[in-house]
C-alpha cells in the first residue's frame, strides 16, 4: 500500500485539504491548531501525500528550518481512512529527507505521537534544549505555560 502512495510538495490548490487535515486532528487533540493563514505563510514548507486510487490528499506534513542548525517536522497530518498503513511514515521520511537537502544537521518535533517518532529513530529531549523554536511558534500557543507535547530529535547524516 504505501509503495503506491505519490508525495509531493504542496501546492495553493491543496491548502484547503491541509486545512482540513490539520484542523481535524486538532479537534481530536492530536496536534495543536493552525490558522489557514499560518498553513498559506508556510505552504512553501509543506509536502502531501496523495491516494493512490485517485489522487486526492490524505495526508501532509511540513518541515520548516528554524535556524542553521535546527529544522522542525510539524502539522504531520493523515486521513483517518489511511492512518496506520504508512502514510505517516513515508511523510516523515520525505520530511526527513528535506532536511537533508538542507543540510540541517539536526531536526525535531513536538508531538503527542511519542512512539510513532521514536519508531522512526527519533529520541526524546527536552523541550528546552530547543530555545528557537520557543520563540518562533510557541508564542502563540494557547499551551505555552503548560505545554504536554513531548520533543522528540533525530541528528542527520552528513551530507557531501
Amino acid at each position: 500500500m504505501t509503495s503506491d502512495i505519490n508525495i509531493r510538495p504542496a501546492t495553493v490548490e491543496d491548502v484547503k485539504d491541509i486545512v482540513r487535515l490539520t484542523s481535524s486532528m486538532a479537534r481530536q487533540g492530536l496536534m495543536l491548531p493552525r490558522s489557514k493563514y499560518k498553513i498559506v505563510t508556510m505552504l512553501s514548507d509543506f509536502l502531501v501525500a496523495l491516494s493512490p486510487k485517485d489522487g486526492a490528499v490524505i495526508g501532509c506534513g511540513a518541515f520548516s528550518v528554524l535556524w542553521t542548525d535546527l529544522g522542525e517536522i510539524c502539522a504531520l497530518a493523515v486521513e483517518p481512512a489511511y492512518q496506520n498503513k504508512g502514510v505517516g511514515r513515508n511523510l516523515v521520511q520525505a520530511l526527513i529527507e528535506e532536511g537533508r537537502k538542507k543540510r540541517v544537521p539536526e531536526i525535531m518535533a513536538l508531538t503527542y505521537q511519542v512512539k510513532f517518532f521514536t519508531d522512526l529513530g527519533f529520541s526524546i529531549t527536552d523541550k528546552d534544549d530547543f530555545p528557537r523554536k520557543v520563540w518562533r511558534e510557541c508564542l502563540e500557543c494557547p499551551k505555552l505555560e503548560e505545554c504536554d507535547e513531548t520533543a522528540v530529535h533525530m541528528y542527520l547524516e552528513e551530507t557531501k
